[in-house]
């Protein structure tokens, strides 16, 4: 009897979802035949995909749970050869399906495929390693991460070597805390720093922004710069804040759009050649970087196939380049040069080269051929070990001819649809000869082989695309049409579009266009110094235009056609959210394009968020694991996802649903979050031991929203009352939290542990750890310390151990230069940022496009947290909570709480004393400006809090009576908190240093 393929699939797939991960150990034998049946249908379908221009993933986004089945009984060494005779014997029933040049199948593609696939489905399943897979770089000597651009300069990235199942890596950029895996992770804005921690436990330290001089350099190809060297006299990127200065002959500088996330910075391709140093407007005075005379160190020659990058968005050079040795003026002929030629991860050289400063050398002449993959090569002077490395992917004697130099944006959504045709000479040998682009695919897995290794590189032709800002703030490039809420359009909105620069002779227009009609065109910003074909449309003058439309179109006129590139809603995604048997359903679903939902368990917001694909009836699957969960909150979003990792949702948020009435069942494992689940959905007692504090520091921070979606009510209370009395140990433990240094400070003020007294460091080592994960919370446990900042005669810091030392390097870091004249008794030199005064009456007044435009430059540049640009933002972040913070201004008890803060400081404080009144903000206007009062009562929370840290009996009396009014204003304003807390600290050390003499 026939079986139908699709239904074979569909009844496997709803049988295998509901069974749950694949199981370990021997296939029964009729199962067996079945996931041999299913895995020849996986491969017709695909080639049933390549053959109709689809991308074949998409048989494997239909039937993931077929996709992770198949590859399970493979057991990793059997995956090639399983699929290749599956490919075989389908194309023998169909050699139509050939006819067009059909690629091999690729086993590396099943093991990421259902490597995918268990992450969408929720499931903790890992594809096994097939043995004919990609060649993976011995790891005997394990290159640190590098900070480089990403394709197309629309990204700063981190690279992490290694694989993706080799393990997380652990992220703390200037204290928030990510777990992300290889290759790489996106940085989502400015940071000072990251600490990248791997598998195996080893940190590495990469600098970023260095505030003094706020200018990143990269080399053409997207490498960083080392800070510490010369800049070239070469073409290079420079991604900075303010304009650039340059000193020589003049620049060429050409902007480019700005990358992911760097709000307020510029990403600029400029000519050195001739410059003899180069600035920004924003970096302190004096802080110029030297351009190197002479010939920089750099490839020369050789040729790149436009059209292949290497696995981290390297070019692949087809035609090895040859190397020229870096020569500064006037340097002498026998100071010579070596260069050792290695693979990637290797640390045993290929070739070593010897010539003369400024020499050109072939480097590969006595490489074992073929050269293919990526090769690095460290040069340094004979006799020195400092070196400089350079990198390269090759891949000699390929070739690559596109049916098209560009693809252009469809009218029906989407690219042109292209293809690639590869070349290879007998040494080198690809996985496909021809690789077709559906329209929503811009890039495809090829692998490269020589026999002996097999390297993955990707596919890509240039492209058009778009890119929404929002708030000033650049979103990810997107090939679909966007999705705009109405809302969005009266900040700072715009959109940028990528086109050919052949295609700007005549100027493209966007149209807004309501049922057929054109309501109103934009012609694009005039920018003189950008590329031609990035052409960037202000949308504020669609927020009138649109306010009484349902739906709305913005299409791109150019070249006779009408593109869709973006949708304006006036309403919600969707109305509610509803169960629907096995998964969810979406009702007054208005959107009809591309959805996704973002899913958070209530009972476990510790827990990532499981990201799922909506279809086009409203439906959401979900995994078994998740259908009792319980009460879960679904955040929708019709754009692509950011790359980055999804912090914790608004409930205010109109496409954020609450499901609140969902089955919840006791948990299966029996671990602490285990018990913490059963706990917020009402069983049991909260767990109390040590293992349960970074549980409790979520539930603290969060306790409103989980309140709200059906939580215990009264988990956030017992959760700070956990939280007190573990004391110490609890600060500790907030280093596992993952929690950002606001949400640190409402549980602080909230529980009492800002108050907490510390009278040494016990464990200088474990601190050492929270500085890198919780920084707040480090600050207060090194607080015995401080004084040895101050620079007093009887702090000498010649007496502390070397980790005791360390633990003060770290305050700098996180404070920044002010808490240096704080901490050594000067007066605050940014005293009057975050107080409301005239000043922010007047804002108030203003549009909230001019407001964000006043605001636009806080925090460019990252600066520690008690500088004024930091300061700033938090003020911003409680200037926009004002109407929540007026409800607590107005009672008694508000103002009762000022006058006891102000009346104990008078009382032997007096320099504490003036730090407070200098946020008094004068004169009101009238009843309704009491939000204004509110920073003054903050820092004076914040002040009476640490006076109780240092020992003083009274002020801990007062902090308990503050702390139910100080606790609202932590929610509301928690940036503001946090700088409060800091700089209560360095005030309050300071006074005490004073005293002592």
């Amino acid at each position: 009897m026939l079986v139908d393929p699709t239904q074979l699939l569909d009844d496997c797939e709803r049988a295998w979802r509901e069974a749950g991960e694949p199981s370990i150990g021997a296939v029964e034998p009729a199962a067996a035949v079945r996931t041999a049946l299913v895995l020849e249908a996986l491969v017709a379908y695909r080639l049933l995909a390549d053959h109709s221009g689809l991308s074949r993933d998409t048989v494997f986004a239909r039937w993931p749970a077929c996709a992770i089945h198949t590859v399970a009984m493979a057991d990793g060494p059997g995956l090639p050869r399983l699929v290749a005779e599956a490919h075989a014997r389908v194309l023998a029933a169909r050699p139509d399906l050939g006819s067009h040049g059909a690629a091999p199948e690729n086993p590396g593609e099943w093991s990421r495929a259902a490597h995918e696939a268990a992450r969408s489905l929720g499931w903790t399943w890992r594809a096994p390693a097939a043995a004919a897979d990609l060649v993976a770089p011995s790891r005997s000597v394990a290159p640190p991460p590098e900070l480089r651009l990403g394709p197309g300069a629309g990204s700063v990235r981190l690279t992490l070597p290694g694989e993706p199942d080799a393990g997380d890596w652990q992220l703390s950029a200037d204290g928030e805390v990510f777990t992300v895996r290889p290759p790489y992770w996106m940085l989502p804005g400015p940071v000072r720093r990251v600490e990248a921690t791997d598998a195996t436990g080893t940190t590495h330290v990469s600098a970023v922004v260095d505030p003094d001089t706020a200018l990143l350099a990269f080399d053409a190809d997207g490498h960083r710069i080392p800070p510490d060297e010369r800049l070239p006299a070469a073409e290079i990127h420079l991604l900075h804040a303010g304009t650039l200065q340059t000193e020589g002959t003049d620049s060429g500088v050409v902007e480019l759009p700005t990358p992911y996330g760097w709000n307020g910075w510029t990403l600029s391709r400029v000519s050195l050649t001739g410059v003899t140093r180069v600035r920004t407007s924003a970096a302190v005075p004096g802080s110029w970087l030297d351009v190197a005379s002479g010939r920089p160190l750099g490839w020369e020659g050789g040729a790149t196939l436009p059209w292949i990058t290497g696995d981290d968005g390297a070019p692949v050079w087809h035609r090895p380049p040859a190397l020229r040795l870096p020569r500064r003026a006037g340097e002498p002929d026998g100071r010579l040069w070596q260069a050792e030629v290695r693979r990637r991860g290797h640390g045993e050289p290929l070739a070593r080269h010897t010539g003369a400063p400024g020499a050109l050398i072939d480097p590969w002449k006595d490489v074992p051929r073929p050269l293919l993959g990526p090769y690095e090569i460290l040069v340094h002077r004979v006799g020195s070990r400092r070196s400089r490395r350079l990198a390269a992917f090759l891949a000699e004697g390929i070739t690559a001819e596109p049916t098209a130099e560009w693809r252009l944006l469809a009218s029906h959504g989407g690219l042109v649809p292209a293809r690639l045709t590869l070349g290879a000479g007998e040494a080198v040998t690809a996985s496909a000869h021809s690789v077709a682009f559906s329209p929503y695919e811009i890039a495809k897995s090829v692998v490269l082989g020589d026999g002996i290794r097999r390297f993955a590189v990707e596919a890509c032709i240039p492209h058009s695309e778009v890119r929404l800002e929002l708030g000033g703030q650049p979103l990810t490039w997107s090939v679909r049409p966007l999705d705009i809420d109405a809302t969005d359009l009266a900040g700072e909105s715009a959109l940028t579009v990528r086109l050919p620069e052949q295609a700007v002779a005549v100027t493209p227009q966007l149209a807004l266009v309501v049922e057929g009609t054109t309501l109103h065109t934009l012609r694009p910003e005039r920018r003189t110094r950008t590329r031609r074909g990035d052409l960037r449309y202000s949308l504020a003058a669609l927020a009138d235009t649109v306010r009484d439309c349902v739906k709305a179109e913005i299409r791109l006129l150019v070249a006779g056609e009408s593109i869709h590139v973006a949708t304006v809603r006036t309403q919600p995604i969707a109305e509610d959210v509803v169960p629907d048997g096995g998964g969810l359903l979406l009702r007054g679903l208005r959107h009809p394009g591309a959805l996704t939902a973002r899913l958070y368990a209530v009972f476990a917001p510790w827990e990532q968020p499981l990201t799922v694909t909506v279809d086009q009836s409203g439906r959401i699957p979900l995994p078994t694991a998740w259908r009792s969960l319980g009460p879960l909150i679904v955040h929708l979003n019709a754009s692509a996802p950011t790359p980055t990792t999804p912090g914790w949702p608004r409930l205010r948020d109109r496409d954020t649903l609450v499901l609140r009435r969902s089955p919840w069942t006791s948990v299966a494992g029996h671990g602490t979050g285990a018990r913490v689940s059963e706990y917020l959905a009402g069983h049991g007692a909260l767990p109390r031991d040590t293992d349960a504090i970074p549980y409790q520091w979520i539930v603290a921070a969060r306790g409103r929203d989980l309140q709200a979606c059906g939580a215990r009510e009264t988990a956030p209370a017992e959760c700070c009352s956990a939280l007190a009395d573990a004391g110490p140990t609890a600060l500790t433990g907030a280093a596992d939290s993952a929690l950002r240094s606001g949400e640190l400070a409402s549980v602080l003020a909230g529980s009492g542990l800002a108050a907490l007294r510390i009278r040494e460091v016990a464990d200088p080592a474990a601190v050492r750890r929270v500085w890198r994960h919780a920084p707040l919370c480090a600050l207060l446990l090194t607080a015995p310390l401080l004084p040895y900042l101050s620079g007093s005669l009887a702090y000498d810091v010649g007496e502390l151990y070397r980790e005791e030392a360390e633990l003060l390097d770290e305050v700098g870091q996180f404070l920044g230069d002010a808490a240096t004249a704080l901490l050594a008794g000067h007066a605050d030199p940014s005293g009057a940022v975050g107080r409301f005064d005239a000043q922010a009456r007047a804002l108030g007044q203003l549009p909230e496009l001019q407001q964000q435009a006043v605001w636009r430059g806080a925090r460019v540049v990252p600066r520690g947290l008690l500088d004024p640009d930091t300061r700033a933002d938090a003020a911003w972040q409680a200037f926009r909570a004002r109407k929540n913070l007026q409800y607590h201004a107005t009672g008694e008890e508000f103002r009762d709480g000022l006058d006891a803060v102000s009346i104990f400081l008078d009382d032997g404080h007096p320099d504490l004393a003036q730090a407070f009144r200098g946020r008094d903000p004068g004169q009101l206007h009238g009843p309704d400006e009491a939000w204004m009062r509110v920073p003054q009562l903050s820092l004076g929370c914040a002040l009476i809090a640490r006076l109780a840290a240092a020992g003083d009996a009274r002020a801990a009396g007062l902090e308990r009576g503050l702390r139910h009014l100080w606790t609202p204003i932590a929610s509301h304003a928690p940036d503001l908190t946090a700088v409060d807390i800091a700089l209560a600290e360095c005030l309050v050390t300071a006074e005490a240093v004073h005293s002592t003499g």
